[in-house]
């Protein structure tokens, strides 16, 4: 990554993640050691994570009446198709038995249906159903609106300085799985 790219990404994320020095994040609390945690990107991603998570659920919440975790198995299966428990698992990033216990959810719920899997006997494809897939055109509607307040806050070169290194280090992390 060249120089002044780096440094637009560290810029973009100083923006967007909140910065917590010392005592800022709660009143009245001081660090006592040297070693300020807060400044761990890491740190400042999982703060992010959560309170994305947060908004994005309120969202399906009050206008579907889904968890996020059903609303991202719902956003998967309309994004990629008919998929085995495992594979949803793994395109929604969700170990399979948050998987597992989300699509018999979603079935009850009748977003979801299971067929036997002619690739495999032992397992089960899950699809979309009618209403499924109109709650999925729904879904993926709030997701978008949802994103876009969320990086209201960057500008359209920081959004697409952030989506540059948000990828690139995706990608390496999947080198090394």
């Amino acid at each position: 990554m060249k120089c002044l790219q780096k440094r637009a990404f560290i810029d973009a994320i100083l923006m967007a993640w909140p910065y917590f020095a010392a005592g800022e994040n709660q009143p009245g609390r001081r660090m006592t050691g040297k070693f300020n945690i807060a400044e761990l990107f890491t740190y400042r991603l999982h703060v992010l994570k959560k309170q994305t998570d947060r908004t994005m659920s309120d969202a399906f919440e009050a206008a579907l009446s889904l968890s996020l975790t059903e609303a991202r198995l719902l956003l998967s299966v309309g994004a990629f198709g008919s998929l085995s428990v495992s594979d949803l698992g793994r395109v929604s990033n969700l170990d399979r038995s948050q998987a597992s216990r989300a699509t018999d959810v979603l079935e009850r719920k009748g977003l979801l249906v299971k067929t036997s899997n002619e690739a495999d006997a032992r397992g089960v494809l899950v699809a979309l159903t009618a209403q499924g897939r109109s709650t999925y055109r729904r879904a993926a509607t709030i997701s978008k609106a949802t994103n876009d307040a969320i990086l209201a806050t960057l500008s359209e070169h920081e959004r697409e300085v952030l989506a540059a290194v948000l990828a690139r280090l995706v990608a390496s992390g999947e080198e090394g799985e």
